[in-house]
Order: structure tokens, then sequence, then C-alpha cells
């Protein structure tokens, strides 16, 4: 990965960095969570001394776990604690084109459509739970995809762990007390485990597409399963199993299912309380015809020059789409070329957040800085209770031991997952940019064009050249906002503006330039005008057979090429 600077763009060398609030407090549960695995470590050491290695193997374990964790919180917020905005960045609305490539770039027949079309496309909810989703929250349906991807795995994830939650309270009710409470419990820990951290540590900004919004039918059926083994599992397990004599295990199976259950509502109201509205997706378009007197491709010149005098914070343009209009051939034919380019997006009105105070105070941001809190005290209590646990693990039985494991597991991954989620909405980021399409065709067929009198003259110009008549020229020009989670992902068009003044002043100046074009050839270099100066002189000469004035003209000839 490159960093293109230029000095010039004073823009984009100093966008404020939007991630100071997440890494302030990724920066402190590092610190929490180092500072628990040293007092882990010290109690290792004190196993190892006095020759109990199992013991000291545990809580090495358990030191390992912590480092993890801080050394993930440390990287992330030391990679994001200088922000830099090449040239480059963000990345294209489609495959880009270099500057001596034509064709047609991935994506940019979508963007043609969108133009065209004058409507930005969206993924489109099914299922049961996201009909109820998109029903409560109705400008969620305009919202980016990795919006609405975030939005329904979090609702849906909601949903599960509050009937797990209600399905363990059920289970420990029926089960209390009873031989088979450890077995039933012990059930518990792989559906918490499995169902719900997993979708979220593996979440992928990048693939986002309709299929992800995805069906929620199968959460349903998921959920009567719930109820069905919540009712039904105490009373029917001690008919196929045999009594296991192992302690419960409801503590770690319920530290993970509320902290996620907080970290997961937190980030919904986070969500909602900064969801994009669209308002408007209007394209300014003009048709004329045009005819003119040369190759159709000689536009492009003219396309060129003009694109380059728009380049804004004198950045090129990303070019995404560029067929020039090429005739066969053939003596006639039709044709047909295009082109698409965006000027340099600007950011703007991004996550610009200075301090604590500003975030608490700023109400598009409240929500999402409490789930930054949300994880902290989660990494706090992790490294507590690994803190408190490890000196005690000699007086402990086995399954007490793997007890104290997997809680201090389940808080550090619960802490992971508060700052993964929030990453997402800290990364938010707008920029403002044009979009402009020009798409010629028509038909062309050869000519040839003399100039002079054919008989009596000593002067001609003969020219072939290519001829096109009432040829359709269509531009489109937008002013666009588009938004990406992070400066590498994906954009995505959030907003359209027409450009009336933009694409009239395009169409009529190339309309213009294909009327001005020259059909006859003559000479426009000054040595060329004087040799055929020279030239009809010298048929004068010879018409008037006057040897003197031959010899003057040879004469004048020679001091004029001895001057040159």
């Amino acid at each position: 990965m490159t960093y293109e600077f230029h000095a010039g763009d004073s823009i984009a060398n100093d966008v404020p960095n939007p991630f100071k609030v997440e890494n302030l407090f990724l920066a402190l549960s590092s610190i929490a969570l180092v500072a628990g695995a040293i007092s882990v470590l010290l109690a290792a050491r004190a196993y190892f001394q006095s020759n109990e290695v199992k013991l000291a193997g545990v809580t090495v374990m358990l030191a390992v776990v912590l480092f993890g964790a801080a050394t993930k919180f440390l990287i992330q917020a030391l990679s994001h604690i200088r922000f830099y905005m090449g040239i480059k960045q963000p990345r294209g609305l489609a495959q880009e084109l270099k500057p001596t490539t034509f064709g047609l770039g991935n994506g940019a027949r979508g963007l043609i459509s969108t133009l065209r079309d004058g409507a930005i496309e969206f993924p489109e909810p099914k299922g049961a739970l996201n009909g109820l989703l998109y029903t409560l929250i109705k400008p969620l349906i305009t919202s980016p995809p990795p919006i609405q991807v975030a939005a329904v795995q979090h609702f849906h994830s909601l949903v599960a762990m509050s009937a797990i939650l209600i399905s363990m309270i059920v289970s420990y009710v029926c089960v209390a007390g009873s031989s088979y409470e450890g077995v039933v419990s012990w059930f518990y820990l792989p559906m918490t485990g499995l169902s719900i951290l997993t979708p979220f540590l593996k979440q992928d900004v990048e693939d986002v597409s309709a299929s992800k919004v995805g069906d929620s039918n199968k959460m349903v059926v998921t959920l009567f399963g719930l109820v069905v083994f919540s009712v039904i599992g105490p009373v029917a397990i001690p008919h196929y199993m045999p009594a296991y004599p192992i302690p419960p295990m409801w503590i770690a199976p319920t530290l993970m299912l509320v902290a996620s259950m907080v970290a997961s509502a937190m980030f919904l109201a986070s969500l909602f309380s900064q969801l994009d509205n669209v308002e408007q997706t209007s394209v300014s378009c003009e048709q004329t015809t045009i005819s003119m007197n040369c190759h159709p491709a000689q536009l492009w010149t003219k396309v060129s020059r003009d694109f380059q005098s728009q380049w804004v914070r004198n950045t090129p343009n990303r070019a995404y789409a560029n067929v020039p209009p090429g005739a066969t051939e053939s003596d006639r034919g039709s044709f047909q070329g295009y082109i698409l380019e965006e000027t340099q997006p600007t950011p703007f009105n991004n996550m610009a957040i200075g301090s604590l105070s500003e975030a608490f105070g700023a109400r598009h941001v409240r929500w999402l800085t409490a789930l930054n809190v949300w994880g902290l005290l989660v990494s706090v209590a992790s490294a507590l209770t690994a803190a408190a646990y490890a000196p005690q693990l000699g007086s402990m039985a086995k399954m007490d031991i793997t007890r104290a494991v997997l809680v201090t597991v389940a808080l550090t991954a619960a802490a992971a997952l508060a700052f993964r989620i929030s990453h997402l909405l800290w990364s938010r980021m707008y920029f403002k940019s044009r979009l402009v399409c020009i798409v010629v065709d028509g038909t062309f067929q050869d000519a040839e064009l003399s100039i002079g009198n054919q008989f009596t003259g000593s002067v001609q110009s003969r020219s072939t050249l290519t001829r096109v008549e009432d040829a359709t020229l269509r531009v489109w020009v937008t002013d666009i906002v588009s938004v990406a989670f992070g400066k590498e992902a994906k954009r995505f068009i959030m907003a359209m503006a027409p450009a009336d003044s933009v694409a009239k002043s395009t169409t009529d100046g190339l309309k213009e330039f294909a009327l001005s074009q020259s059909s006859v050839t003559v000479p426009t270099n000054h040595r060329d005008i004087e040799r055929a100066k020279a030239v009809v002189a010298l048929d004068k000469a010879i018409s008037g057979a006057d040897a003197s004035a031959l010899d003057a003209f040879a004469i004048k000839q020679s001091i004029s090429m001895q001057r040159g």
C-alpha cells in the first residue's frame, strides 16, 4: 500500500482523525488488560516456585488471553493514531482506468445505469424479522448496505440472545438443585459462544449485498427451537442421559449473553441515531444532435481538455469508462462512444470528535461513545476477574477452575466484540464529488471534398473526410454525496443533486466544437505560404516567357534562401 502526498491539497492533508475517541478507549482497555495479565503472571510465578506446574499452566493461559486482547487493542489504536488521506483515497466508485487505458472498468455499467435512471439501488429485506425491523425503523431502507447488514445482524442477534436468556432462566427454574442441572447448564455454553460471538468477529463490511441483508425466516425457526428446548429439555434429558456429577455452568454463558446484549443494544441505538436519509436523487441530462466533418473520436480531444480544466484541487479525475467512438474501415456505418469520470472526492462532515466532552455532547455519537465505555468496563472486569481468580486456583476444584477460565474468556470476548462493532460507525466518512457521463452515437460516411478551379486554377485542395450527420449527444451530470466506512473501503452513493448549468455548458461546448471543425486543407506554416507565393510567381514568369523576368526571379529566390 502506498500513500501519494499532494502538497497543494490542503483539504485532504488536513482531514481530522475520526478515530481519536476510539483510540483513547482502546488504549485504556489495553492498559487495564496488561495490568491484569501481569498480576496473573505473578500468580503463575508463585505456582511454578511451589512446583504446581498444571496450575501455573492454567494461569499462563489466562495471561495469554489478556495479553492477546491487549495487543489487539493496542495495535488498532496505534495504527489509527495518525490519519492520512492520499490523492488515490478514497476508493473509486468502480474500477479505475489508467490514463492510457480504454475500455470499461468493473462496475462502470452500474454507475451509468444509476445516472440514466436517476435512482440509487438498495438491497431489499426479506423475512418476518426483517419486515418488523424495517417497519419500526423506516429510514433504514435507504441506508448504506453495510449499515443495513449490521442493523439486521445485530437485531437478529439481539432477538436470539433474548430468547436464549429467557430459555436459560426457564431451564434454571426447572432444573435448579437437581442432578441434571450441570448437564443442562453446559448446553448453553456452546450455544451462546458459537451463535453470538462468531458472526460479529468475522463480519466484513466489504462483503455486502442484498443476500447479506438476507431472509430472517430461519431465525424464527431457531426461536421456536429455543422455546421447545426450554420447555421440554429439562424433563426430556433425564430419560436419555445419565446424571453426570458436574457443577452447573450458568455464570459464563449469562455474562456472555448480558455483555453481548448490552453491546448490540448500544450499537443499534447509535446506528439509529445517525441514519442516512436519501432526500434527492436528481441527475441533469442534456440531449442534442451534432453534425461535423471529422472523425467522431475528435470529440474526445475536446472532452479531455474540458475534464482537465475541471479538476478539483489540481487532482486528476477518476476515469471509470473511456470508449472513444470508432468508425469502421468501411466507407459508411455506425459508431458509439461513452466516457464516465468522477472528480476527486472531497471529504466533509466526517466523525471528527476531538475530546470526550465533545463526544458525549454530540447526539449522533453519544451512544457510540457509550459503547466504547462499555468495552472499557468489560475489559476492566475481565482483568479484575482474572487477577482475583488466579491466586485462588490452588484451592478450587477442576470444574471451578474451568468456570473461572471460561468467565474470563467470556468477558474478554465481549470486550473485543464491543470495540469490533463500534469501529464500523467510527470509520464512517462522507465525500462530495461530481459524476459526468458523455455518450455519443450515430452514423458516418466517407466523402471527398475538392476546392479550387479544376481547369484554370493553380491552387487546389482535396480532402477525404468522415461526414457525421445528426449524431445524438447525451450528457449526464450530477453532484453526489458518497459514504465509505474507512478510506480504503467501498464507497456508496447516498445522494445525487442536479448540475444543470454544467450539463448545458458541456453540451454547448461540444456542439460548437463539432461545428468548428474545418473540412478544407490549406497550408498553415509560414514557409509553406512563402513557397506557394514563389510557385505563383514562377508560374507567371513562365507564362510570360520573359527571360529577364526568369533571371530576376532566380536572383530573388537566391537572396531569399540566403536570408533564410
